[in-house]
């Protein structure tokens, strides 16, 4: 089979080369080689998900997409997160075709990644698997699915992803948070005892809910009447 990957330079000019020319590359970190834009007739509106991992705006093609990026954005394993810096062209025989991922990241480890996308719960499909991990192989990458699982999880990281911000983050409350729920309590109820500001208890317990200091009980709706308490407690 044979690769090619398209992206851009620092001039914004399109260039073409193969896998093993990138390889070692910071690819996560180049500039998106295609911008996503609304226009007439598009069946999917343009989403941009602001990254609380790169302090950036990721850029979407669907609100599923945008799903997916904020499962990303916060797993704790992911230190560098960004929509598609580069597309896939591959050629076999008289076949050939493109390959754009979803996402290009990299791990606390120093890992690049290649994220496929699975709408809707479907998975790429054999090709697309094929040339991936092909080019992966070549360029020194991984390759994985983003998948944006649905149903209560995802209501729920969906709210507290409304607080992923930093001005919602502080070390002095996260302290005096952690400490008032060492065991189970209402969310509510925990957050309004801690001496802060009006409000502040609250917001910054969703926080710390986004960024898995704290947990609950994720398959159940999380109110401010939901049981929370310190990651590693016991529930």
């Amino acid at each position: 089979m044979d690769l090619q990957v398209r992206y851009r330079d620092d001039l914004g000019r399109e260039c073409v080369s193969t896998p093993r020319a990138v390889h070692g590359l910071p690819v996560e970190e180049w500039p998106v080689l295609h911008e996503q834009r609304a226009y007439r007739g598009r069946k999917s509106k343009v989403r941009q998900w602001w990254s609380s991992t790169t302090k950036k705006g990721v850029s979407c093609r669907s609100q599923e997409h945008a799903y997916a990026a904020m499962f990303l954005d916060r797993d704790p394993r992911i230190v560098c997160l960004a929509a598609p810096s580069l597309q896939v062209e591959w050629r076999e025989g008289e076949r050939a075709g493109v390959v754009n991922p979803a996402f290009m990241a990299r791990t606390a480890e120093g890992q690049q990644m290649l994220y496929l996308h699975s709408p809707a719960g479907r998975e790429p499909d054999d090709q697309e698997w094929s040339v991936a991990r092909a080019v992966a192989e070549e360029a020194g990458w991984q390759v994985d699915v983003a998948r944006a699982p649905g149903g209560q999880l995802r209501r729920n990281v969906y709210i507290v992803s409304q607080f992923r911000h930093d001005e919602f983050a502080d070390e002095r409350s996260k302290t005096v948070l952690l400490e008032t729920f060492a065991r189970p309590l209402p969310l509510g109820e925990g957050a309004d005892a801690v001496d802060l500001p009006p409000g502040q208890g609250r917001a910054r317990s969703w926080h710390l809910l986004w960024t898995y200091d704290l947990t609950t009980h994720w398959d159940e709706p999380l109110t401010p009447d939901s049981l929370v308490w310190a990651a590693g407690a016991a529930a």
